[in-house]
Order: structure tokens, then sequence, then C-alpha cells
């Protein structure tokens, strides 16, 4: 199947734009509905006083299915959480996120604000993912990015809205529904680990997170649910060390290549 294709002054009626960005985003639609619903019982169920209201709100203005799932320990828990501590751990969750807003800067720039700050806050992993895939151009492009912004925004609200309706009044115990996201995790380390290029990063942050679960299960068993913070900056500390160390080594390999074999 041929995609479709567009120079800068070629339209493309909406209706074929729209039929595009749908067929390229369900894939997105069943994760998004997956995950959304299972955060959304997660929410109402562990969280007191919690809504479907509450959902709603979070998943139309956060756009982070992971700082989401992280959210619901902090409100669970929010005597402990200041509000300094809260910010770190937002920024060390989604800074992932700058990356791909970098790397579209000199398209976004050239919309109006309005719509490059919503095409910037909806920028997700999936979303990312899709519009790298983009074959058209000018404004035909920039609609197809607010399409499926748009239509993988309305995944995960629509998700986690139904997950907090139904969870007040699943008929079975709930307990356990929170390993969803580390499942999920898993398996994207798991694909992303069958890269050669992955494996160091992936046993850095295996070996950084259980080393800190021991040192506070040992020294701090009354703060487990303060150990993420610890175990990210650790993280980022042995990745920086690591690439340092292989600039490095690229650098004295430049210097002093191996000798040719006559």
């Amino acid at each position: 199947m041929k995609t479709q294709q567009n120079t800068p002054g070629q339209k493309i009626s909406f209706r074929s734009l729209f039929k595009k960005a749908l067929a390229d985003s369900l894939p997105v639609l069943m994760g998004y509905l997956s995950m959304g619903i299972a955060f959304g019982v997660l929410l109402v169920t562990q969280v007191k006083e919690a809504n479907f209201l509450w959902a709603f709100g979070m998943s139309i203005s956060t756009v982070s299915g992971s700082m989401q799932f992280a959210s619901v320990e902090m409100l669970k828990n929010a005597p402990q959480y200041s509000l300094l501590l809260v910010t770190v751990l937002a920024f060390l969750i989604n800074i992932r996120y700058a990356m791909y807003g970098i790397s579209f800067i000199n398209i976004f720039k050239a919309y109006p604000w309005y719509i490059r700050s919503y095409l910037t806050m909806a920028l997700t992993d999936e979303t990312y993912a899709i519009e790298c895939r983009c074959p058209y151009k000018g404004s035909t492009r920039r609609n197809y990015f607010l399409l499926v912004s748009a239509l993988d925004h309305l995944y995960w609200v629509t998700g986690t809205v139904t997950g907090a309706l139904l969870g007040k009044n699943l008929p079975f115990d709930t307990e356990g529904i929170d390993f969803a996201m580390t499942a999920l995790f898993l398996v994207i380390l798991t694909d992303l680990c069958r890269e050669k290029h992955n494996i160091l990063p992936g046993a850095v942050g295996i070996l950084s997170t259980l080393s800190v679960l021991i040192v506070f299960q040992i020294f701090l068993p009354l703060h487990m649910n303060k150990m993420l913070l610890p175990a990210m900056i650790l993280m980022l500390v042995l990745l920086l060390c690591f690439r340092k160390k292989n600039k490095e080594t690229e650098k004295s390999t430049e210097i002093f290549p191996p000798e040719e074999i006559k």
C-alpha cells in the first residue's frame, strides 16, 4: 500500500487526512485504553475522595502516563511528599519529552504559538513515533500532527475516565493492578535490549534501582516510597560517566588509530 504524499502547495482533503491519522493511531488506541483504564481504577481505589473528574483533569493537563501512575503514590501519601520533591520527580520522569521537542523545533516554530504549545504538550512517546514518519509537508503536515496528537490525547482521556467510572463498582479485588505500568516498562525494556547498544543503559537502570532498593530496605525501611529520586539520580550519574568514558575512548582511538595491516 502506497503512502499518499504531497508537495507544499498540494491540498489533501480533511477526510482523507483524518482517515490517515486514525489508521496510524489505532495501535495507540489499544494501548492507551488498556493502560488508561488501569490508571483510572488505580486512582479511585487507592486515593480517597478521587473520582472520574480527577482522572479527567489529570489526563487533559498532564499527558504523561508514567507521571500519572507515579502521582497515585504521591496523592496516597501526600504528607510525605514536598512540592520540591514532586517537582524534581516530575522533571526526571518526563525529561525524555524535552528531547522529542528539540527534534521538532525547526518544524514547530513555523506554527502559531497556540498550535505549537499544544503539539509540544501532547508529544508522548507514541505520538512522537507516528509524527516522525509523517509523509506530508507544509500545512498538511501541521494538520496531520494536530489530528494525531488530538486522537492520541482523546484515547488516553477516554481510557482513564472509563477506568475511574468503573473502579468504584468493580465486583472483584483490584489489588495488583498498579503492576500494569511496571509490566509495560519491562516489555519495552526487553524489546529495546534486543539491540546491543541499549544493553548497557538497561543494565545501569536495573542495577541502580536494585542498589538503592537494598540500601533503603536495610537503612530506611520506613521511607521506601522515597527511593525513586535517589535511584534516578544514580542512574543519571552513571550514564553520564559511561558516556564520558566512551567519548574519551573514541577520542583516543582517533588520535592513535590501529596500525594498518600490510
